[in-house]
């Protein structure tokens, strides 16, 4: 009870935090590297022996004659608009090498450490650049990427298509040997980050034909994560948003399946996304796979076979663009899902909308998160000094508790009814400690969930850092951060804490200083920010308050 239960319980709260954030930030395993994609450009002629991914699956049909499909040119024509541009390619009938033009590429980032890591292994080259590049416009889908892939069985490339120029539109057609025809129609959207597609199957089979499947996929390797950024495979399917994180998931013959009405698939990062959005969800399945030729992404399958001389059209609008809220709003089709604040998303909202207002002001996203952290830490101001005040008055009457504890040792019950009465002579509320810190923790979490999410703050600068999205490469505000906890510890009173508790005390501030480094650093900003804050509250508590001073013998 009292101060000591206050400390046990926030100290329960912190090792929790850190050893989540922790785990998740450095110890989960790494995804295998990517396997290398094979030639797309390569398609002419159809073998004899159309390979498995070029035939749909069919029923019993009768002979069906043998179709000749012509040579197919290749060719490829730019596509886009005045947010992005990209090539339409006769070989997969898709849009590829998809860049933003109002936005640049990250820059790659070095960090001190991990370069001095590299050195000393002999892996490193030259002198250390904490950041090189930023420079080239930002880069959604490689040239082996493919937006709008389709087919009709299993998985797999799209073989070639013809295009033709009708108006502003590009039109591919493909007609598979087996006779079933596909027809992709790419037009200007309504906004200059969207696309109308459509895509249009012909059963020329004879038989039923089943899996029927829309995709965008594209190359991928490395880590991802909460703190690492990556491209992944994406979807809205049964009113959840699904993502893939680890590559390792799709290994072998393994893949990731959700059943449902579909509302978009696509490749995204935390930042920005290409996806195709159903014009209403469609009964069926998203799957997440990696293909033969290496290539990774997510597919929508109809779950209703196509019979034979029917067709069937599905209108799509194709999202390009970042993962900015008011943008996905308007366009609709549940594509602000893709923003994931977590279970406190309502105050996420708020406080983005408070962060861009001052952003407004300030000019500059650093200078924001400054004035959305003191915004906040005002806010809650009484509330954390009702905790402080608390604390205050409890360790005051830690003496007195003891005495008591000694005193009624063999009478408990008669322990804790002297306890409440001392407590409610001297105006002390047991949980006012820890009642003003579970207010505040979903406004911490949605802090939290804004400063990792927002592509507000995606290569934004401060001071010396040139990318508030990624890590300090020079580790001061990690530093910065360590060396205030340390601080606000030292202005805590610990002699009613047993030594153990003491010292996991004295480790906290290494375990959380040790997560900063591998933080975006516009999320350490933050935290030292609100930190700093709490130290001069609390400095002014305690050079202004001076607890009970309860008479003499009134514990007796």
């Amino acid at each position: 009870m009292g101060s000591d239960n206050d400390r046990r319980v926030l100290l329960a709260i912190v090792l929790s935090l850190g050893v989540y954030y922790l785990w998740v930030a450095f110890f989960a395993p790494p995804p295998p590297p990517a396997v290398a994609p094979e030639d797309p450009t390569t398609v002419a002629e159809a073998p004899a022996d159309p390979p498995s991914d070029a035939t749909p699956s069919i029923g019993t049909a009768p002979d069906v004659p043998a179709r000749v499909v012509e040579t197919v040119p290749e060719r490829s024509e730019s596509f886009g608009s005045q947010v992005w541009g990209g090539q339409v390619t006769s070989s997969e009938g898709v849009i590829r090498d998809i860049t933003l033009h109002t936005v640049t590429a990250e820059p790659e980032v070095t960090t001190l450490w991990s370069w001095v890591a590299a050195k000393v292994k002999g892996e490193a080259d030259g002198g250390w650049s904490p950041y090189v590049g930023g420079d080239a416009e930002k880069r959604l889908l490689t040239s082996s990427g493919a937006f709008g892939l389709a087919g009709a069985g299993a998985l797999g490339g799209d073989g070639g298509y013809s295009l033709t120029r009708d108006g502003q539109a590009w039109v591919a057609k493909r007609t598979l040997p087996s006779g079933l025809s596909i027809e992709k129609r790419f037009a200007p959207g309504a906004d200059p980050h969207t696309l109308a597609v459509s895509v249009t199957f012909r059963n020329g089979t004879g038989a039923a034909v089943d899996r029927l499947w829309i995709g965008v996929v594209d190359e991928m390797s490395g880590d991802a994560g909460r703190f690492v950024n990556a491209a992944r495979p994406q979807a809205v399917v049964d009113g959840d948003m699904e993502h893939l994180m680890n590559l390792k998931d799709l290994a072998g013959e393994d893949d990731e399946r959700f059943d449902g009405p579909v509302q978009w698939v696509g490749v995204g990062d935390r930042y920005f996304m290409n996806v195709l959005a159903l014009s209403e969800p469609v009964p069926g399945e998203v799957v997440f796979d990696t293909m033969a030729d290496g290539r990774s992404g997510a597919f929508f399958i109809d779950a209703a076979s196509l019979p034979a001389g029917e067709s069937r059209t599905y209108e799509l609008t194709g999202f390009i663009g970042p993962k900015e809220l008011g943008l996905l709003q308007s366009v609709g089709f549940g594509l602000e899902d893709s923003v994931e604040f977590g279970i406190f998303g309502f105050f996420s909202k708020v406080l983005l909308f408070l962060l861009k207002l001052f952003q407004k002001a300030l000019v500059n996203w650093g200078l924001s998160i400054i004035g959305l952290t003191v915004l906040v830490k005002v806010i809650f101001f009484p509330l954390t000094q009702k905790a402080f005040v608390s604390s205050k008055k409890m360790s005051a009457l830690q003496p007195m508790m003891k005495e008591m504890q000694e005193k009624y040792k063999d009478n408990k019950e008669l322990q804790s009814v002297e306890t409440m009465k001392l407590f409610k002579e001297h105006g002390v509320n047991p949980m006012g400690g820890c009642l003003p810190t579970f207010i505040q923790m979903p406004v911490w979490f949605a802090l939290y969930g804004v400063m990792l999410n927002s592509v507000e703050l995606y290569d934004s600068s401060f001071l010396y850092l040139k990318d508030l999205t990624a890590p300090d490469p020079y580790g001061v505000l990690p530093l910065a951060y360590v060396v205030l906890m340390v601080a606000q510890q030292r202005m805590m009173p610990t002699g009613n804490m047993d030594p153990t508790q003491q010292k996991v005390m004295k480790m906290i501030p290494l375990v959380f200083g040790f997560m900063m480094f591998g933080f975006p650093s516009g999320l350490v900003l933050y935290f030292s920010v609100n930190i700093l804050l709490t130290i001069f509250q609390q400095w002014l508590i305690n050079k202004t308050y001076k607890g009970p001073t309860p008479a003499a013998g009134a514990a007796t």
